[in-house]
């Protein structure tokens, strides 16, 4: 389940919140840690192109812990359902 305490800024109840940031990038926060997720606004149902290769690292102080294929596949399948949260689909680039 989802909330949205501010506009562009979705909480799951699962413990991880996205941040749309503008047109391009989110912030991608579980556990204490964020990310900066480099990202692009596509018109259409397809609200918004995520790029995998930029889910690499936390953001300081968390930096030095690895983020390896299945975190990846984890951050992305959390980022899917808080955009249809909202009605809108990612594309993964």
């Amino acid at each position: 389940m989802f909330t949205s305490s501010r506009a562009n800024l979705y909480e799951s109840t699962d413990g991880f919140s996205v941040e749309v940031l503008g047109r391009t990038g989110l912030l991608y926060r579980e556990a204490n840690r964020q990310m900066f997720v480099d990202s692009e606004v596509l018109t259409g149902s397809a609200g918004m192109a995520v790029y995998r290769d930029t889910i690499q690292k936390w953001e300081p102080p968390d930096e030095s812990i690895p983020v390896n294929e299945s975190d990846q596949e984890r951050i992305l399948n959390n980022i899917r359902d808080a955009f249809r949260f909202q009605g809108f689909e990612i594309v993964v680039i």
